[in-house]
């Protein structure tokens, strides 16, 4: 994706600095967050609401100040954009304020980011001004979930990076809507086809390398504990077990470090936990206690920053959730679903040919297309 000698040097470091400031600043958001909220009680939202109002209105405003012509195909796109953004909220609304504020901010975040982008790309005379700045944007999105989830007190998911697409498809429209491109081609030439299709095919990589990391694991199918997902393997849960117990006998990680690497061992633990305790089902109490103390037991054992102390639970306790659970065992196998975000259990074999086939169709698609 290099960029037309036309591109401003300044640009080009504004759009790498804002993506390196949202990427980079991932392990810290919810710190800052923090700290925002205590300084300002009461007032956080109004001021984090006035930061996103305010962007959007002088947004809004630019724009129609700066269309003179084409106004109603431009106008359009601003309806476009605002509509997308009006999706994006209500995908994304939870029903707390201060996290749905933080979402709408994340929207103005990426807006911002993509017409960075577009304004090195945007002088193309072809689709490359559009579909660059998207895969760039795209690229920051995949980047930054994959630091949220590489860090504690985060979380990176699939979901996330497609509504960062979201945002970045509204950022796109306001952007062509303010500043239209130069197209007077939509099919690229040979070299900036295979421009095109290496980064195409280096963003479906990193796609693929985020979504294997994060989503795929196994089902864990014990006959003592139920069915349960992990990114582990059930030996590779055991063998951690008995690793995370020999050292968090003398070292136990009880204080969060934003800017550590998650053990995610611990992470899967402290899920199983929290779905222990937040559930009425003396069922699924009890057989998420015994995930725990087969698979978990050093997380439960020892107290850590994501569970505390006291997460295991006494004799006495046990004794009445075992005879509560025996009193309403149902049918079947026990199911949990303790994991906040799906995992899947396809092979990584078949998504890996897949993901080759894919790129190589692409690859070939675009080095075919207005070939002479």
């Amino acid at each position: 994706m290099r960029a037309p000698a036309s591109s401003t040097i300044g640009v080009r470091l504004a759009a790498v600095a804002a993506s390196l400031g949202v990427v980079l600043g991932s392990p810290y958001t919810g710190q800052i967050r923090g700290a925002l909220q205590d300084a300002l009680p009461g007032q956080y939202r109004l001021v984090i609401g006035g930061i996103v109002a305010s962007a959007v209105v002088a947004a809004l405003g630019g724009a129609l100040v700066r269309i003179r012509e084409r106004r109603a195909t431009r106008y359009g796109l601003l309806l476009a954009a605002i509509g997308g953004g009006s999706l994006y909220a209500w995908a994304t609304a939870t029903g707390n304020a201060n996290v749905d504020l933080v979402e709408r901010f994340h929207l103005v975040e990426y807006g911002v980011l993509t017409w960075l982008y577009y304004r090195i790309w945007h002088s193309r005379a072809d689709v490359t001004s559009l579909v660059f700045p998207a895969l760039a944007a795209f690229t920051v999105g995949i980047c930054d979930e994959g630091m949220q989830w590489l860090v504690p007190a985060r979380v990176g998911e699939l979901r996330d990076i497609l509504l960062n697409g979201v945002s970045i498809g509204c950022g796109l429209l306001f952007s062509v809507a303010l500043q239209p491109t130069a197209g007077a081609r939509w099919m690229p030439d040979r070299r900036q086809r295979r421009a095109l299709a290496a980064a195409a095919a280096g963003v479906i990589v990193l796609l693929a390398a985020f979504f294997h990391t994060v989503h795929l694991g196994h089902e864990i199918d014990d006959p003592q504990v139920g069915r349960f997902l992990s990114r582990y393997s059930a030996a590779e849960l055991l063998s951690a077990a008995r690793d995370r117990t020999e050292r968090w006998r003398s070292d136990p990680p009880r204080e969060l470090r934003p800017a550590s690497i998650e053990d995610h061992y611990l992470a899967e633990g402290a899920w199983h936990v929290q779905r222990r305790n937040e559930v009425d089902d003396p069922r699924r109490v009890w057989h998420e206690n015994l995930i725990l103390e087969k698979y978990f037991a050093p997380v439960i054992e020892f107290p850590t920053y994501a569970t505390g102390a006291g997460a295991k639970w006494p004799e006495a306790q046990r004794a009445s959730a075992a005879a509560a659970a025996s009193a309403g065992e149902g049918a079947g196998t026990y199911r949990s679903t303790a994991n906040p975000y799906p995992i899947y259990t396809w092979s990584p074999v078949a998504f890996w040919s897949g993901i080759i086939a894919v790129v190589a169709a692409l690859a070939g698609l675009m080095l075919r297309t207005g070939k002479a």
